[in-house]
C-alpha cells in the first residue's frame, strides 16, 4: 500500500468528496479541516523563532520541488501550513499528498 507521502502530484485533480477527505484526514491526524471544509491546516510550536522559520523554508522548497504551494504563516515560537487547490475549490489528493510529505520530512 501507498502511504500518502509517496502520491504524485497531478495537476487538475479534484477537490475530495466529503466523505473520501475525512477517511484521508484520518490518515493525518495533526491535521484539520479548516472551516468551511474548504482546506487543511497545522499548526506547530517551537521554542524560538528559528525553528519556526527552518519548518518555514522546508514547507516552501518542498512546495516549489511539487509546484502546489500552501499558505504559511509564522512568527516567533509558531508556524501554521494551510493547503487547500484552489482551481479545484477545496482538498484534493495532492494537498494530502502535500501535508504528508511535510510531516514526514518534518520529523
Amino acid at each position: 500500500m501507498t502511504t500518502l507521502a509517496e502520491g504524485t502530484i497531478i495537476d487538475g485533480a479534484p477537490a475530495l468528496a466529503a466523505s473520501e477527505l475525512a477517511e484521508r484526514l484520518a490518515e493525518l491526524p495533526d491535521w484539520s479541516l479548516t472551516e468551511g471544509g474548504k482546506a487543511i491546516r497545522r499548526e506547530w510550536r517551537f521554542k524560538n523563532f528559528r525553528q519556526a522559520a527552518a519548518l518555514v523554508n522546508l514547507a516552501a522548497w518542498q512546495a516549489e520541488a511539487a509546484n502546489h504551494h500552501p499558505d504559511i504563516a509564522f512568527g516567533w515560537g509558531q508556524a501554521t501550513v494551510t493547503f487547500t487547490t484552489h482551481s479545484a475549490g477545496g482538498v484534493t489528493m495532492n494537498d494530502l499528498t502535500m501535508a504528508a510529505r511535510l510531516d514526514r520530512a518534518a520529523g
